[in-house]
């Protein structure tokens, strides 16, 4: 199990290295790398992973291909989990499919076709959101985004940006409903949505 200080060691040398100075990017978005190096840190504090994920963290980047800001977002997260072939989270090796979203009864069969057990929720979708969040948690899956306001909406795991630092948002009620279960020292550093 992780510790709150590695969390923050985390935030910090990527700071350092400047991977808080986005160019060109959505509203509230943080550099690809940046969320998927943190969400894959905070995975490590869910106690139910392994339970919920198998033998495989299989991750689905759901976009709207009809938005550019989507589908330009789908891309840059699709890039940074290519970087990561070989790695593993709390040894789980790491699988990801691009989802485009079109209706909430194509999701849910490439969600259990592809066993589909995180879906990382890409700015874009609002429209969609609310089905996208009812499938994650009828199926106990994990929802991750770079859009604050989707947390609040009820994506249960975000990061952003305050005053030039990392974020850490969970949505508490979402998450238990998705069946995660998140260690009190990740909560004591997060914000909690309630």
């Amino acid at each position: 199990m992780g510790t709150p200080g590695a969390v923050r060691r985390i935030v910090a040398a990527l700071a350092a290295v400047g991977l808080l100075s986005p160019a060109a990017a959505p509203a509230e978005w943080i550099p690809a790398e940046l969320q998927v190096t943190l969400i894959f840190k905070i995975l490590t504090y869910d106690r139910q992973l392994e339970a919920k994920a198998g033998k495989d963290l299989v991750i689905g980047i759901v976009h709207d291909p009809s938005d550019r800001e989507s589908a330009k977002a789908a891309d840059e997260i699709s890039s940074t989990l290519f970087k990561f072939a070989g790695k593993t989270v709390k040894k789980l090796p790491i699988k990801y499919f691009i989802i485009e979203y079109t209706r909430p009864s194509e999701l849910e069969s490439f969600i259990k076709a592809k066993g589909i057990n995180m879906l990382y929720v890409t700015p874009g979708v609002a429209r969609s959101l609310a089905d996208i969040v009812k499938i994650a948690q009828a199926n106990h899956i994990t929802t991750a985004t770079g859009v604050p306001d989707y947390v609040k909406r009820g994506v249960a795991v975000g990061v952003t940006e305050r005053q030039n630092k990392p974020q850490i948002l969970i949505n508490l009620p979402a998450s238990k409903s998705e069946g995660s279960e998140f260690d009190a020292s990740l909560l004591r550093i997060a914000t909690v949505v309630q």
